[in-house]
């Protein structure tokens, strides 16, 4: 969902998206919010390390350029794809899973897997599934309660893997089961309790490179369940294969990229996988049979893979450990893999004595997305490696279209067209299907829907706007192509309308996009000057409005409105960024509060070390062990020791600060200088915060990320969730088993405020005085008074107002004079008088020619 690119004092925002094709409004990914990063730039890294012999290292991977998120403004989504957008690239059902139980597999524990689970469901809508409503069940690779040891890189994945499940199947049960540790027999052992404890669906996104002549004999039996949908990742390293999604019995998952695509027929377009040195496992297993159901004939033996989904740039929640941070960016076929788990579980039960890796073979391309671009490497045998028609390597036979090619059995097609009764013209975006098999309309309102043999029930159209079409029954033979089209009628609307304003002290108009969450129908925009919109909205149903300034440096805002009969009036105001700073008309103002431990025989005032019973040692500010300072500070610093005696084996111990009075800020950050080594297995370090005075804490930053050294090293912690409390204290906390050290200094909390700056705007246009177009690219400034100027920029998306618009804040009331200016044009002076908080208009047709 794009913004016009408006350039206004220098600041840019980013560019409006192309317009909807004039056939109809194309797919729009729905769970996406205006202002919202959802591009994945930075190459991702594994969340695993390499696994020692005999073991095993799980498949996920994050961005790690990410800064902490663990709480979102009112309007934000978090980063990367969401549960609508899966379900809409894959033609899913919005609520499917009911009835069956989807078994994760991983190493060791995650003890926050529940409580997070509980937030990436409740941020997008899903419901609750959780110990309590017996929904959600975590066992060791007993099926008791003796967890394992936590494991802060496992539990990454085990959250990537709940929050997939939970996205493809909200109604699914999910069972966790967590092995000891990685060794292969322990996660073997975890597959079979998870078959034991009633589980048809079973994910195991984890692997160890290569294939070896024994994996069959010692762990194949754990693989192979009949009636079970045994899935497995083929791992993040690109072409090559690896163990466990070499054995026949298992379906082994590709990767790809998923990016969103207006001009594509379904809205999106698919690659391999692809992230620097990273992508989807491929290839011939040297030692394992092939299937009978492959019928690839430059590989002899078992080609991996079978099936693929997207392996980047999905949503995840975790807080656990050194990389639980908050909202992140997650992939790696981890994430591929319980997608396509979960999909097997929406089609239905596996049929008792089948394999349902070969239930895509069986259907024939039917129910699939062929990708057809990209690679995973170089190879002798190029579909092993390289996409293309048909079969290949990285992306076996494709990703899901629907179900029909995740369940047993014989199947027909329906196909169709959705049309406005009233008007005869294409309905585009629409839902067709009986709420477990669906289908999307494609630009023209075609739709194509694979059923099982059989009578359908509740088969239906549906669109935004649109009344549903009455539901029909359809019977259907094996291999037979049904044609149904549906005409909808059109739902009467009632116009919403209101005013969208600055709400920081301004209180000015604002030019803002305003777009109706989950309709395909292009955004309005308020009128620049007044601020005021108007859009007409189906009567009877409650709407989510994503309401967004041109203006760069305001945040977004959501407005729920319910339509009844009568107009409704939605206002809006709109506060700004006091972290970005770039709204125009107001003067950041930060405070800060600093501490540089310069003495070397106590803590600074206000500081205390508090040390946990049974702990060797605490903090210390006189370098015991002569480091000197690791951090980038200088002088003394705060450090605790744990490699070496006599400050081993146990600490526990922590650094606190004064109560910091935040009531008048806006937002906050802490940074602050350190250098450390760790054993992320022995030594956990977490900045921690507090608003009653240490009662409880909630960790803010989460600590390394990797095990080793680092030092001269700056981090930077967002605090905006503590803005406006009268008393914040954080806590440098630091548990180990004889282990390293960790140095701290230069501790600054900074509270950060906008005051409003006395001044109005300046709005219009610039256009060529002889054609009226608009002129993209001028300059405007205000020659009465310091200050830069403002360019005018395109405004594809708003019909109202054309090319050429400019904002400009000017200080002070009273006239003031404004210069226009643009190359093969005569510079054209006006006179504006602004006032202070309000917008005044004024435009310049200028001459060609100098």
């Amino acid at each position: 969902m794009g913004l016009t690119a408006l350039a206004l004092l220098g600041v840019g925002i980013p560019a409006f998206a192309a317009p909807a094709p004039a056939s109809g409004p194309a797919p729009t990914r729905l769970a996406t919010t205006p202002g919202t990063d959802d591009t994945a730039t930075a190459d991702p890294v594994p969340v695993c390390g390499t696994p020692s012999e005999g073991h095993a290292s799980c498949y996920a991977m994050r961005s790690a350029d990410q800064p902490p998120l663990l709480r979102l403004a009112a309007a934000q989504t978090p980063p990367g794809l969401g549960p609508q957008d899966l379900r809409n690239a894959y033609s899913l059902p919005a609520d499917g899973g009911a009835g069956q139980t989807i078994a994760i597999v991983d190493a060791h524990d995650n003890p926050q897997a529940e409580a997070d689970l509980a937030v990436y469901r409740a941020q997008y809508g899903l419901p609750p599934c959780t110990t309590a409503n017996g929904c959600f069940r975590k066992v060791d690779q007993r099926g008791g309660t003796d967890y394992p040891a936590p494991n802060d890189m496992w539990a990454g994945e085990i959250a990537l893997d709940l929050d997939m499940v939970s996205a493809v199947a909200p109604r699914a049960h999910i069972l966790l089961v967590e092995t000891d540790n990685d060794g292969l027999d322990r996660l073997a052992a975890g597959v079979d309790k998870a078959v034991e404890l009633g589980a048809k669906y079973v994910s195991n996104s984890y692997g160890r490179a290569g294939d070896h002549a024994d994996d069959q004999e010692i762990y194949g039996s754990s693989y192979d369940h009949p009636g079970v949908a045994i899935v497995a990742a083929s791992g993040d390293n690109g072409y090559g294969v690896a163990f466990p999604a070499t054995l026949p019995t298992v379906t082994a998952v590709g990767g790809t990229n998923l990016t969103a695509d207006p001009d594509s027929p379904s809205g999106w377009t698919e690659t391999v996988w692809k992230r620097g040195s990273y992508g989807p496992g491929s290839g011939c297993a040297s030692y394992r049979t092939k299937p009978e159901f492959q019928k690839d004939t430059g590989c002899p033996g078992r080609s991996v893979t079978d099936v693929s989904a997207v392996a980047d740039n999905v949503a995840v929640y975790s807080t656990y450990g050194s990389l639980g941070t908050g909202w992140q960016r997650y992939g790696g076929t981890s994430a591929a893999t319980p997608v396509i788990a979960a999909t097997y579980a929406l089609a239905g039960t596996p049929r008792p004595g089948t394999y349902p890796n070969a239930y895509p073979y069986a259907a024939d391309g039917s129910g699939l997305n062929d990708i057809t671009s990209g690679d995973n490497g170089t190879c002798a045998t190029g579909y092993l490696c390289t996409a293309g028609p048909g079969y290949d390597g990285p992306t076996g036979l494709g990703t899901p279209a629907g179900l029909a090619a995740f369940r047993d059995g014989p199947s027909g097609t329906l196909t169709g067209t959705v049309t406005d009764a009233k008007t005869g013209e294409p309905v585009a975006g629409a839902t067709v299907g009986s709420g477990l098999d669906v289908a999307t309309t494609r630009a023209d309102g075609t739709y194509t829907l694979n059923l099982p043999v059989g009578e359908t029930d509740g088969i239906t159209a549906t669109a935004f706007g649109y009344a549903s079409a009455a539901p029909v029954t359809l019977g259907i033979a094996d291999g037979q192509a049904l044609t149904h089209d549906f005409a909808l009628k059109a739902l009467p609307r009632t116009h919403v309308r209101g005013t969208v304003r600055d709400g920081s002290g301004h209180g000015w108009p604002l030019y803002a996009r305003i777009a109706v969450e989950g309709s395909p129908e292009a955004p309005v925009w308020t009128d620049p000057v007044t601020g005021d919109y108007d859009l007409a909205l189906p009567k009877n149903a409650g709407y989510t409005l994503d309401i967004t300034a041109a203006l760069p440096g305001y945040e977004a805002l959501t407005r729920q409105v319910t339509v009844s009969g009568k107009p409704v009036t939605a206002d809006a105001a709109l506060t700004v960024d006091p972290d970005a700073a770039t709204a125009v008309g107001y003067d950041p103002q930060r405070k800060p509060h600093t501490e540089g431990f310069d003495s070397t025989t106590a803590a600074p005032r206000g500081w205390t070390v508090s040390t946990a019973p049974g702990s060797d040692n605490g903090w210390r500010f006189d370098d015991p062990n002569q480091r000197n300072n690791m951090t980038g500070g200088s002088g003394a610093f705060a450090v605790i020791e744990s490699d070496s005696g006599p400050f081993g084996p146990h600490q526990d111990t922590a650094l606190v600060s004064p109560a910091y009075d935040l009531s008048d800020a806006q937002s906050a950050d802490l940074t602050f200088k350190t250098g450390y080594i760790t054993n992320l297995s022995q030594q956990h370090m977490t900045v921690d915060a507090s608003t009653d005075d240490g009662t409880t804490w909630h960790t803010v930053w989460g600590g390394p990320k990797a095990g080793g050294q680092e030092d001269h090293l700056t981090v930077s912690v967002p605090l905006r969730q503590y803005a406006g409390q009268s008393s914040v204290r954080l806590r440098f906390h630091f548990v180990a088993d004889w282990a390293y050290f960790w140095q701290v200094d230069d501790v600054n909390l900074e509270s950060r405020t906008l005051k409003p700056v006395p001044g109005g705007l300046t709005v219009g246009t610039v256009e060529d005085a002889r054609t009226g177009h608009g002129i993209v690219g001028a300059t405007v400034t205000d020659t009465s008074g310091p200050g830069a100027g403002a360019r005018t920029v395109a405004t594809p998306e708003d019909p109202a107002v054309g090319d050429g618009l400019y904002t400009l804040f000017t200080a002070g009331t009273g006239a003031h004079t404004l210069r226009a200016t643009a190359d093969g044009y005569a510079p054209l002076a006006r006179r504006a008088v602004t006032h202070d908080d309000r917008v005044t208009r004024r435009s310049f047709p200028l001459t060609a020619g100098r």
